[in-house]
């Protein structure tokens, strides 16, 4: 079918002329048109258009990205029911405060040879592109960076909200450029609004594509929006800060007409919140909605259908306060509009939410200067209460606002540079379990949010059986008043966090130990949540418990947060190594025939299916086959089949000796191959990348090898060395793998130092590098071979198969 009849069937509308350029020549570097004039159609079904027609040329993957959660819901919304019309086949899914391979919504990752929609929002995705997946375990973040980083059309809305993570969008783009990805990736930016200036950065300087609005568009069935007036109007407010709310709230309540919506777009959560509670102060009569970030996403939900829901004519009508989430994207009209004044492309699209469809006479924008600017600059608040007052009593329509040439403060943001994405590359903590901050390159520093739970818990720490929090349990909480709450000077509350190397939650002690994009706990009992305001660090009653929307039982990446975790290896029956090694490399074959990832050579995609073959050779060790069988009861060890060795059993799982506290099989796996194993790689061009793919496909060897507290060593022997649970000279005996046997041998724990080891052999850390560094592999390619060997394991281990095999 044609562009014109997908979009029909979708939709039941017709195509402007600019969606069809867009699907006809393919999505631009820029995409610039007003509000309300479908640019997430023309993105979604142009990319889908385009990859049912040239699939070879177009990236199986759109990745939308937005800047606030309220569009991710939208946008998920209409894309869902629009592949529902037309395309069953394409998955869409959510990336959204802590919506990820631990949630429901995981079939992007686990099936990447399928089509698929990602929607989220800018600090889910981006974090994850940058291999520091917020929300997430850190064992899973190379997964999400190497499969975002090929094979992926990035669309990026509403820039002119984005603030660092703008830059850092471009500089990405230009990344995988210079660097190259496995296969192609494009991006696109689109706006009502957005200065062409604000996306030159140091490495991508140039936009080389631009769509916009035609001549047929404007005088086409686009004209009555684009048309659609309001009368621009200014509050005098009382000064008094302390009367201001009040003052407002019946200045707003005189100005709304009884069956219709109208909207009071604040500038901070604290001044919506003042205003919602003077509002319904009044008992109006008219539903007061109140709706802003910080809720858990089972009430904002509730409060997000409340503000978009039609609006009964014959009735009282709707006043819905909220903030900046109403600002973009969120498809909703009001007959009248209240917004602070904010920078001049925020106050043009707020307006957007006004007279949409240029249906209602007499629509009214009123305005009034913010209490504070913050968190704008006060340059530009001060340049947009000047456009606006010389607007007064005048009816605008969009375009007359858009082209209101008004001032803008340029704001320098911390700049991506091709250092920070290399040294990113490795995923590895130190030894307090810090990382290096990209909360900077995402968000601005008052913006940094962490999610937080409240749980019924006493003074100890929360049970690690619970897991993490599901995501209807997180609340998005700016990291500045958590702080400020939890410190010297704050309340008396208690928050814990996820130890990776404890096992279990922690007490945080310092500052330092709440992060940007941390998942964390506090005591229901503590207060600061109220389910109709949201975060409030002035509530002290208890907090209601949501909804736990867990991973399906069967996501075999579910529950893998601390160094000792492999829950993939419980399953439902007994299975010898020998055959869970054949099946993931043939998994792993059959990826790659999907895929056909045009910017890896044969070699390379050889070592990834040899990987699978060779990954789990280090279960064989007598430490992995006891801890398999610590588990079982007389019964059950005596109805244990015959045979071995294991690479999964049928119980709920054993536990290590303590003097292996951390023992990774994946890392006696590549001391195997550097060792007796290495004859099995003769022939092929590419043995180091086998052996790296099988140490890293658990994510926690990645560029360096080295101790952790609690590394077990023989009390005869204090000085041998140990890593993650393996001793130096630890035996191994004869291990079958398909295609050849690997001999007994004692493993060689010395390539964890630096520098050169006998006979010139190279360090761990230089095998690692020399990949990473290299012109045709590279971070985004090394990182997509990670992905296939990792999936390839998961869907093995689920039982699992593709979905033709």
């Amino acid at each position: 079918m044609d562009f014109d009849e997908l979009v029909r069937l979708a939709t039941g509308h017709g195509v402007y002329d600019y969606q069809r350029k867009v699907a006809l020549c393919g999505l631009p570097e820029l995409l610039r048109v007003p509000t309300g004039a479908g640019k997430t159609l023309a993105v979604i079904l142009g990319w889908l258009y385009r990859r049912r027609t040239w699939p070879d040329a177009t990236p199986r993957r759109l990745v939308y990205v937005l800047p606030m959660r309220a569009l991710v819901e939208q946008v998920s919304e209409v894309a869902m029911q629009w592949m529902a019309e037309v395309a069953p086949e394409v998955v869409v899914n959510v990336l959204m405060g802590g919506e990820g391979v631990h949630d429901y919504d995981s079939r992007w990752v686990l099936r990447p040879e399928q089509d698929a929609v990602v929607v989220g929002t800018l600090d889910m995705i981006l974090s994850r592109a940058l291999n520091r997946g917020y929300g997430e375990s850190r064992f899973i973040w190379p997964v999400a960076f190497g499969l975002l980083n090929s094979g992926s059309a990035w669309v990026f809305d509403e820039v002119q909200l984005m603030g660092p993570a703008l830059g850092t969008s471009r500089q990405l783009e230009a990344f995988r450029r210079s660097l190259g990805t496995a296969s192609p990736c494009s991006s696109t930016w689109m706006s009502a609004t957005v200065d062409q200036s604000c996306l030159s950065t140091v490495d991508l300087d140039a936009v080389s594509t631009i769509i916009g609005l035609s001549e047929a568009d404007r005088t086409g069935p686009l004209r009555t929006r684009l048309e659609a007036r309001k009368a621009v109007h200014h509050l005098d407010l009382d000064p008094d800060p302390r009367r201001r709310a009040r003052s407002l709230a019946s200045q707003l309540a005189a100005a709304h007409l009884a069956g219709t919506r109208t909207i009071a777009v604040m500038n901070t959560v604290a001044a919506a919140v003042d205003l919602w509670r003077e509002l319904d102060r009044l008992e109006l009569g008219a539903e007061v909605v109140l709706l802003h970030s910080r809720f858990r996403p089972g009430e904002r939900s509730i409060h997000y259908q409340r503000a978009v829901a039609a609006v009964d004519r014959d009735g009282p009508g709707r006043i819905v306060v909220a903030t900046q989430v109403l600002e973009a994207g969120v498809d909703i009209s009001s007959a009248t509009l209240f917004t602070e004044a904010a920078p001049w492309p925020s106050v043009v699209q707020r307006a957007g939410r006004c007279n949409r469809e240029g249906e209602i006479d007499g629509a009214q924008l009123l305005w009034a200067e913010p209490a504070k600017p913050a968190p704008y600059e006060a340059s530009d608040v001060s340049a947009a209460g000047s456009a606006l007052r010389g607007l007064e009593g005048i009816d605008v329509t969009p375009e007359d606002l858009a082209g209101q040439e008004v001032d803008l403060a340029r704001v320098s943001h911390p700049v991506l540079r091709r250092r920070d994405l290399v040294e990113l590359f490795d995923t590895s903590p130190d030894l307090s379990g810090n990382d290096l901050d990209i909360g900077r390159l995402l968000r601005d520093g008052e913006d940094l949010d962490v999610a937080v739970a409240w749980w019924e818990v006493s003074d100890a720490a929360p049970d690690k059986s619970n897991g993490m929090p599901a995501r209807d349990e997180r609340c998005p909480v700016p990291i500045g008043q958590l702080r400020e709450l939890w410190g010297p000077r704050g309340r008396d509350v208690t928050v814990w966090r996820f130890d990776h190397l404890d096992q279990g939650w922690v007490r945080c002690r310092r500052a330092d130990d709440i992060r940007p994009g941390a998942v964390l706990v506090m005591r229901a009992g503590d207060g600061c949540y109220d389910p109709q305001v949201g975060w409030d660090p002035a509530s002290r009653a208890p907090v209601p418990g949501a909804s736990r929307h867990l991973a399906l039982a069967e996501d075999p990446a579910r529950g893998d947060t601390a160094t000792d975790s492999d829950p993939a290896t419980f399953g439902k029956e007994w299975v010898e190594l020998l055959r869970h090694l054949e099946e993931v490399a043939a998994y792993v074959g059959r990826l790659v025939g999907e895929l056909r990832p045009e910017g890896l050579g044969p070699d390379l995609l050889e070592a990834a299916v040899m990987a699978g073959r060779l990954h789990d050779v280090g279960k064989a060790h007598d430490a992995f086959q006891a801890m398999l069988v610590s588990g079982l009861d007389h019964e059950a060890s005596v109805a244990r089949p015959a045979g071995g060795p294991w690479a999964k059993s049928d119980h709920g799982g054993g536990s290590y000796a303590k003097d292996r506290r951390h023992f990774r099989h994946e890392l006696v796996s590549a001391l195997a191959l550097l060792g007796q194993g290495r004859p099995l790689l003769e022939g092929l061009a590419e043995p180091e990348l086998v052996i790296y793919l099988v140490a890293a496909h658990h994510g926690r060897v990645r560029v360096g090898i080295r101790s952790l507290p609690g590394d077990g060593r023989p009390l005869e022997e204090p000085d041998r060395l140990a890593a993650l649970g393996v001793w130096d000279h630890d035996g191994l005996g004869e291990v079958t793998v398909p295609g050849g046997v690997i001999p007994a041998q004692e493993l060689d724990l010395t390539v964890m130092e630096l520098g050169t080891g006998e006979g010139g052999r190279s360090s761990w850390g230089e095998l690692a590098l020399c990949l990473r560094d290299r012109a045709d592999v590279g971070p985004f390619r090394l990182g997509f071979l990670e992905a296939l060997v990792r999936v390839a394991d998961w869907q093995v281990s689920s039982g699992k198969g593709m979905p033709d095999a």
